[in-house]
This record gives structure tokens, sequence and C-alpha cells, in this order.
């Protein structure tokens, strides 16, 4: 490896062998270099290895600001949810977490904390993201000796999100509340809480999360179903109490967030509505 940057005493831009360009970290390991130097293998502690130009600037920028322990400390969280979560995360996390948790640091130490609205809806549209979120929260605990509470395992699972969608923040922020208010109206049509321990629950609540992303994100929905007038007639005959929550939740989703949905999402709703509302009753 040759250094092409020096960063600070412990962080170096450098080249490796296959002519790519890397982010390394070891105690002193920037200490005295200048470009083209040789770097010693064996000072190097964390190696940060990110493709996009755009994100290796802002990495070397917060390296220069943020201490090395917690940036250590989150490249060790990535890594561990990279290892257990089922989607690939886009590579912005390391350097988006890296500056949420060490802000969250030092504000948790001027007594500063915030609360998160969204933990409750997160908790029901993306539990998985929440439970990665507390495990963070946990190991800052056990490993930085700082405590945070339970809302700030939300911010985190807000990011992991993100990094899934690879959308904006703010998306995240419309796109959980979007779901959790479906499923509000949805229980408050069919006068029940819907159960959340069924096949059918998964589904209609992985097709909201897939129908928000979409919207969100300004991409087309299908166009499929809604062209068969029998099948659209079919359905409105024999599952009119189903699609008029379905018209509910467009409704919901036209007042509150001027998205549309068409008749394809309409059917579809439909015909999860049908399934998880008779397996809750």
């Amino acid at each position: 490896m040759k250094v092409i940057k020096v960063i600070n005493n412990n962080n170096l831009c450098v080249l490796d062998d296959n002519g790519r360009e890397q982010i390394v970290s070891g105690k002193g390991i920037g200490f005295g270099k200048k470009y083209g130097d040789k770097v010693d293998p064996a000072l190097i502690q964390k190696t940060y290895l990110i493709t996009d130009s755009e994100l290796q600037k802002k990495m070397i920028a917060m390296l220069g600001e943020i201490p090395t322990e917690y940036m250590v400390f989150t490249n060790d969280m990535v890594e561990h949810f990279k290892r257990v979560y089922p989607s690939k995360l886009n590579e912005s996390l390391l350097v988006t977490l890296s500056d949420h948790i060490a802000f969250a640091i030092e504000r948790k130490k001027s007594g500063i904390e915030f609360s998160n609205p969204l933990l409750d809806s997160i908790g029901e549209a993306y539990p998985q993201e929440l439970s990665l979120g507390e495990y963070c929260v946990e190991q800052m605990r056990s490993r930085l000796g700082i405590e945070m509470s339970r809302s700030e395992a939300g911010f985190i699972a807000m990011h992991i999100i993100n990094a899934k969608l690879d959308t904006k923040m703010s998306d995240v922020y419309d796109i959980t509340k979007m779901i959790n208010g479906c499923i509000e109206i949805a229980e408050y049509y069919y006068q029940e809480k819907l159960r959340r321990d069924t096949v059918s629950y998964e589904r209609f609540l992985a097709h909201l999360k897939y129908l928000a992303q979409r919207l969100f994100q300004n991409k087309p929905l299908p166009q499929i179903l809604g062209n068969d007038a029998v099948f659209v007639a079919m359905i409105k005959k024999t599952c009119s109490k189903h699609y008029k929550c379905a018209q509910c939740l467009q409704e919901y989703i036209l007042k509150t967030y001027k998205k549309q949905i068409n008749e394809d999402e309409l059917l579809t709703l439909t015909i999860h509505l049908k399934k998880v509302s008779t397996e809750t009753g």
C-alpha cells in the first residue's frame, strides 16, 4: 500500500496493490508519512473501502473530526448489521451512522437527549431494524460506557432503513408514518386489532413497505390487474367490504402525502386486507 493522502496521525488514504483507494486506520499510522510512502501492514487496525468518491470525501473529512474510537465502533456495528441483515445496505451507512453516533454521544455528554416520535411506528413497521438499533445502543453502553435511551435505537434503525431503501432520510420518516397510518386505519375500519403473528399480516406489511417505497421514490406502480374489467368487477362484488377499506387507505395516502394509487393497487390491497382481516377475526 502507498500513501496518497495523510488525513491525520491515525488515518491515511492509500492505494492498495490492486489500484483501489482505501482508508486505513491505526494508532500512529500517519505520523511522519507523506505522499508515496509505503504503509506498514502491521500498523493497520481498520480498513474502509468506499467506492463512491463523494462518500469517500465525506469519510476523510469526518476522520479528521470524529474520535477514532467512535469510527471503529461504528464500523464494527455496520459489519454486524451486514452479517445478520437479509437485505443489502448502501455503503453510505458507515458515513451517515458514524456522524450520527458521534453527534449523539456529544449531545449525551452535554446532557441533551432527543425523544423519537416515530419509535412506536418503527417498532410496528420495522421490528428487525429496531432490534438492530437496540443492539447498537447496548454495545454503546458496554463498549463505550455511554447510556442511551431506546429513542436512540429508533434513530439508528432509521439509518439502517435508509441504507436499505437507498433513499432520503425524510422519505424514511414519511414511509414509516404512512405504513403505520394504513395499519391504524384498517384496524379502525374492521374495529379490531390485526393479528401480528400471521403470515397474512407479514405479507400485508411487506406490501405496504413496497408501496410506500415506490410512492416516495416516485416509481411507477404496476398496471396489470386493473386492465381486466371482469376481474375488477368480481373483486368489487365478492370483496366489497375490503375494497372499501382499500379506498379508505387510498384517500388517506392522497390527503396526507399527495400520492395517488391506481386501480391495481386498490385490488392488491383489497386481497391483502381480506386475508389479514379473516385471520384476525
